[in-house]
């Protein structure tokens, strides 16, 4: 008896004791996600892990938790296992795993595995520390798909005393997104567990371990670079094991902006080792940019100082991808020094891209004893889309232009083309791979890639007569990827005078009641006499606003060319003119509309700066003609022409249509005591021979006081429309493209300034009370707004009045408006296979049943006996399919008979209004067959 307790002692302390040496074994690692398909939530996760072969312990009995309460034993559960030996004791051992998620969402998936090897330094008792790792993902179906980063360079390399270290994961985004590395050892450092650092973790750059710099400078520094990810420590002054951690952040522009929707933590194995050996050195090419379809061909070139034999590799992106990969030789083998690579790449539409391709080359040495040591170095290669080239441009009826172009060269990757438009030609040539276009041109339209041409009839308005219009291409490329083309070659069109041009409407008087505007226009040059031989009368009609035809009065029908307009309010309101060609009071056509100039001032400062708008067809932006800027001298309250200086010369292509007053024209700052007044006077042209240049106009007379300090009073605001279920009624399933229709009215009650230059919409798409977001501002004879592109109806908005000073007043009364939900079932359906009414749905037709803001539908139906055949909830369904569909068979794919069954459903939809955010449905549907 005693015999077999010795034999079971001995066993337990042999057994025990044998587990610190069979658990020593994890170098480093990292976790990536791969999305299987786009059309399920599964994902490929692959957990990597670099074990010390000096342990007879193997990599896998970890538990790795994908973020959604499931957890799982690594070597169990897994799908597929490969081990690789890296030589310098140094093992690869890779783990894939698919899991489904149940629905959109970020989630971290975490492993954790015992234990570390030992002998680690800046960390206690490494041989007893759990490994753990985490990576982040997000499933958006909003934002598109979402892989992580894969790491191609491994995590363990050697080094040497004194001797600057340096290293760089390879990364590169499958998806295109843009990578961010983030090292901070407060935040980022090795853990042993969720949120657990490793204990008594210390940099490998503090005095313990690092000494000087590799050039024998002080403050020893480890680092890493957030946009190329080259990690340096320079340098280490310990020969010994050392781990760190980092961050491989992913980043997507979305909406304009970019969001981080991932990352990956690697942790990572330093050797140092004391050595004499000096680091090979790298010679790269020049950063290059190349347009898709250009085959790269370049030396790469190493070198050691030692003459140690060296080998060159190639990381990153290009020699990843599966699309005409990029290639090098000779691959991974060690040569004499100095040695070179030859690397090929040929590009293709697919490659384009906004960002560049992080090329890393790593060139490592062969010494007689000692480490290897490496060097890592970035080379950037941009490839951009080649530039859309057009075929031909004429003038149809209606003052319309027609654009042609040739079918795109990269019409297969690119998404869409981008027509661009200015007034005048700038035949400027783009830089070296400059790509997209340059400031000055109005983007007025976009095809998809399927489309060759475009009508630009200046949304309705044709475009003006005697202009020359200039036009160019540029083709957009799709997210995540993003990118630009090359900006097409200019091609202009100028635009025949066969109607009357306005060139004059300049304010003469500035008043509330007795204002006067001088309008001038010319005769129809280019018509056709044969057509119409005249003669011609003129009809001018007047407008308020800088567009538009409110208030629309005919002043006046001549055969003269000129006229002056009286009584008008041209202190508060701005106009627009338009004229009518008639002839025997037959109407032939019309001019483009042309408006007065408004000046607006606010105070900044102690000064005042001066703004100027309208809305011509001759273009006002010309660097030859400069915009003039007066100001009263002497009495504030004389208006006349003799009062006035000339203190400005504006550049209209350089400075826009603005001046700032603070007095250094005459070297007299400005009083706060004095109102001073101003107007402006405009210089434009059109690209006609017969036209006297530059046309001038003048703007009204403003006023204002660096001191003002009143505010204004709060607009009321008022919601013009349109009705939700009337704007929907013949709009399709699924619409997402709203329109707001407002309109205001200035308060001028009490003591409010009653001198305003602008309006401040405010909206908020959340209700009252949550925050409110600027989204228009507008002129202080502008009393209405069109908000487009919305993507939801409801939403509340409010308004303030800004004076001239720049004081906004309080917000107005806010006006809200809600969804308006709607979700309808039939109720039979006919589940033969036929293609027509095969499923139980929800109405997608007409559109005026379909259904509209829902957030989720929840069903139970039943048979006639209350037995459940069918239960569907949208919310937790892989794709949230609201429309239902069910085929007619019960929870066991068996099909039902014929017959009458019973639902109840709850239907949650997006709304304000508590009493329209849920809907209960009780009814009958049929299956007939």
């Amino acid at each position: 008896m005693k015999l077999r307790l010795y034999i079971f002692l001995a066993f337990c302390i042999g057994y025990l004791s044998a587990i610190p040496s069979l658990a020593t074994h994890i170098r480093a690692g990292e976790i990536t996600a791969e999305r299987v398909s786009t059309q399920t939530l599964t994902y490929r996760i692959t957990v990597v892990g670099y074990t010390d072969t000096r342990s007879n312990v193997i990599f896998g009995p970890g538990d790795i938790d994908f973020g959604d309460g499931r957890e799982v034993r690594l070597n169990t559960e897994s799908d597929f296992v490969l081990v690789e030996a890296l030589g310098n004791q140094v093992e690869k051992n890779t783990f894939v795993i698919t899991h489904t998620y149940q629905g959109p969402g970020q989630y971290v998936i975490r492993f954790r595995e015992f234990n570390r090897n030992a002998a680690t330094l800046n960390m206690n008792n490494s041989v007893d520390t759990p490994f753990y790792v985490e990576t982040m993902i997000t499933i958006d179906p909003f934002i598109g798909i979402n892989n992580s980063p894969i790491l191609t360079i491994p995590p363990v390399d050697n080094g040497g005393v004194n001797v600057r270290y340096i290293h760089n994961p390879g990364a590169f985004d499958p998806d295109g997104d843009s990578l961010a590395y983030f090292f901070d050892e407060l935040t980022v450092r090795p853990k042993q567990g969720f949120q657990r650092f490793v204990n008594n973790y210390r940099s490998p750059a503090s005095g313990e371990f690092s000494f000087n710099r590799e050039d024998g400078s002080p403050n020893p520094f480890i680092s890493m670079d957030p946009v190329t990810g080259d990690l340096i420590w320079d340098a280490p002054g310990l020969a010994g094991q050392y781990n760190i951690a980092f961050q491989i952040q992913e980043w997507r522009k979305i909406g304009g902006q970019y969001q981080m929707i991932g990352y990956v933590v690697r942790d990572m194995q330093i050797i140092i080792e004391n050595t004499n050996n000096r680091r090979p050195e790298l010679i790269l090419p020049p950063d290059l940019c190349v347009v898709a379809g250009t085959r790269i061909e370049e030396i790469i070139q190493g070198s050691d100082p030692d003459g140690d034999p060296i080998r060159i590799e190639v990381f990153g992106e290009p020699i990843e991808i599966t699309s005409s990969p990029a290639t090098y030789s000779p691959v991974s083998v060690f040569q004499p020094s100095p040695g070179i690579i030859n690397f090929n790449w040929q590009t293709i539409c697919s490659h384009v891209r906004e960002r560049e391709y992080q090329v890393r080359i790593r060139i490592a040495d062969q010494p007689r004893s000692g480490p290897s040591l490496v060097d890592i170095r970035t080379w950037n290669i941009k490839v951009v889309g080649p530039p859309p080239v057009f075929d031909d441009i004429e003038q149809q009826q209606g003052r319309a232009a027609k654009l042609s172009w040739e079918p795109y060269a990269c019409g297969s990757t690119a998404e869409t083309m981008q027509i661009w438009r200015r007034l005048n030609s700038n035949p400027y040539e783009p830089d070296s791979c400059e790509t997209g276009i340059r400031a000055g041109y109005e983007l007025i339209g976009t095809t998809n890639m399927n489309i060759f041409e475009f009508l630009d009839n200046n949304n309705g308005e044709g475009l003006a007569p005697g202009n020359t219009y200039c036009y160019r291409l540029v083709a957009a490329y799709p997210p995540p990827r993003l990118g630009e083309s090359i900006v097409s070659e200019e091609i202009c069109i100028t635009v025949d005078v066969d109607v009357p041009l306005i060139t004059n409407v300049s304010v003469e008087a500035t008043d509330q009641n007795n204002g006067e505007i001088f309008i001038r226009w010319t005769p129809p040059y280019d018509i056709d006499r044969t057509q119409f031989p005249g003669p011609f009368t003129y009809e001018l009609f007047r407008n308020t606003g800088l567009t538009g035809n409110q208030n629309r009065v005919s002043v006046i029908t001549t055969s003269d060319t000129t006229f002056t307009d009286t009584g008008l309010n041209t202190e508060n309101l701005v106009y627009n003119y338009k004229v009518i060609l008639r002839e025997n009071n037959t109407l032939i056509d019309s001019s483009s509309a042309a408006s007065s100039v408004r000046l607006s001032p606010t105070i900044i400062n102690e000064a005042i700066e001066l703004n100027w708008t309208f809305n011509v067809p001759w273009n006002n932006s010309v660097s030859q003609f400069k915009h003039e800027v007066y100001r009263n001298r002497t009495d504030p309250d004389a208006q006349d022409a003799d009062n006035f200086v000339l203190i400005a010369e504006v550049d209209p292509t350089t400075n826009g249509f603005t001046y700032f007053d603070d007095g250094s024209h005459n070297g007299i700052s400005l009083k706060k005591d004095i109102e001073y007044c101003y107007y402006v006077v405009t210089k434009g042209v059109y690209n006609v021979d017969m036209i006297e240049l530059p046309l001038e106009n003048k703007s009204q007379i403003i006023c204002a006081r660096p001191d003002d300090d009143r505010l204004p009073c709060p607009p009321v605001l008022t919601f013009e429309g349109p009705d939700c279920a009337e704007y929907l009624d013949d709009k399709v399933c699924g619409f997402s493209n709203f329109v707001h229709e407002l309109s205001w009215a200035p308060n001028f009650s009490g003591t409010c300034d009653d001198e305003l230059s602008a309006y401040r919409l405010y909206f908020s798409a959340n209700g009252p009370e949550a925050q409110f977001n600027l989204v228009g501002t507008y002129s202080s004879f502008e009393l209405q707004a069109r908000i487009t592109n919305l993507p939801n109806y409801r939403g509340c908005y409010y308004i303030t009045a800004v004076d001239r000073s720049g004081n906004e007043s309080e917000p107005s009364n806010i006006v809200c408006v809600d969804n308006c939900p709607n979700y309808d079932l039939p109720n039979a359906f006919t589940p033969n296979g036929d293609g027509i009414n095969d499923t139980f749905m929800a109405f997608d037709n007409p559109f005026a049943r379909c259904p509209r803001f829902v957030l989720g539908v929840e069903i139970f139906i039943v048979n006639r006996w209350g037995v459940e055949v069918f239960q569907y909830n949208s919310l937790t369904s892989n794709e949230n399919d609201i429309y239902i569909r069910w085929n007619g068979r019960d929870k066991n794919g068996n099909e039902l008979p014929a017959g009458t069954y019973f639902y109840t459903a709850t239907v949650k939809f997006d709304a304000f209004d508590p009493a329209l955010q849920e809907k209960k449905l009780k009814g009958t549907v049929q299956i007939i067959r």
